[in-house]
């Protein structure tokens, strides 16, 4: 077994040399740094330790928006600060919705990345991904989402791919609550180019980036939960990069969350930080009296608010903050179903 696992990573090796496997620095980060939930959730394939999920969601994985009920709109925006022999300042942005149906959950997000920073090997870029998840049973939920966009600045180019995966949930393993786990196979297709040669395996975000991970509940009661993810991602098999993330949430109101990221060929070049980004979240609930919200079962809706902290790089800090409205109430009672009818029902 072992001779198999060195065979395997003396190849992974060769074809990465044979190619100049050189991917743009921060390509891997392109869709989680415009919010708060990216910044902070470890890009968790299973919807991370303490489950959150967007419009967004399905940057990392499609089917992760599959048990949503409710109606759900996402706006999120963050600042780049390169320092150097001059300060830098660069913007990256996010909004999307998601809509459930009987059949299935669509869901789509805009993503514009401007981060006018030296020390990123990317340009400016306009992307959206559009997705379509189902819940096939009680545990299992599968989605598939497209990848459409164009790049410039650095490189003028355009993007046209797709992505697939699923996550199984558990309710109880062992100690862990809510547990659950997920693979996605993302960026399946033509994606933007990092440099003038234009090769295929150092375009970004990375080729056939395959994702997996696990995520659960550590301890929780009514007052407070503690969540854990962790997640491993090889874009095209050359690369390995790690996420780890910890939530800690009371009353289900505040949220605070760390998240920490090792992308190895990064570091093999020096480019390296190991600074987890800590972000905070608060959910509360709002009441309207406008017509049109309450025509709908809008009346009685939620929001959540955060900001979050990154140090990308070791001249690179993020400030982001995101906005979630989910419109109407989650529905909490399961229908009740009668086979024997009472006498005072007929």
């Amino acid at each position: 077994m072992t001779k198999k696992i060195f065979t395997v990573v003396a190849v992974v090796m060769t074809v990465a040399s044979v190619y100049a496997y050189s991917p743009a620095v921060g390509s891997e980060s392109l869709f989680e740094l415009s919010g708060t939930s990216g910044m902070t959730y470890a890009s968790s394939v299973a919807g991370g330790g303490i489950r959150y999920i967007n419009p967004a969601s399905i940057a990392v994985n499609p089917a992760l928006t599959a048990k949503n009920q409710r109606v759900g709109l996402n706006l999120g925006y963050a600042a780049l600060f390169t320092n150097g022999e001059a300060l830098n300042f660069g913007s990256m942005f996010q909004i999307g919705m998601l809509v459930p149906f009987k059949w299935a959950v669509l869901s789509g997000e805009l993503y514009g990345a401007f981060p006018n920073s030296p020390s990123m090997e990317i340009g400016n870029s306009m992307t959206l991904k559009a997705g379509l998840s189902k819940e096939i049973t009680e545990h299992l939920d599968v989605g598939m989402s497209l990848n459409a966009g164009a790049a410039w600045g650095k490189v003028g180019d355009w993007g046209l791919s797709a992505n697939l995966g699923f996550v199984y949930d558990i309710p109880r393993l062992s100690f862990i609550k809510d547990f659950r786990y997920g693979v996605s196979i993302n960026n399946l297709g033509k994606n933007y180019a990092s440099n003038e040669e234009k090769d295929f395996l150092s375009s970004y975000p990375g080729f056939c980036t395959i994702r997996m991970g696990a995520a659960g509940i550590l301890y929780g009661n009514d007052n407070m939960k503690l969540g854990a993810s962790f997640d491993l991602s090889t874009p095209c098999f050359l690369n390995l990069i790690v996420d780890a993330g910890l939530q800690f949430t009371l009353k289900d109101m505040l949220t605070i969350s760390v998240a920490e990221k090792i992308n190895l060929k990064e570091s093999i070049n020096g480019v390296k930080n190991y600074i987890p980004s800590v972000g905070l979240l608060f959910t509360f609930k709002f009441n309207t009296t406008n017509n049109y919200l309450a025509s709908h079962d809008w009346s009685e809706s939620e929001m959540t608010v955060g900001g979050a902290y990154k140090q990308a790089y070791e001249n690179v800090t993020v400030v982001g903050t995101e906005v979630d409205m989910r419109l109407g109430l989650k529905d909490e009672t399961p229908p009740v179903i009668k086979i024997w009818f009472d006498e005072e029902d007929e």
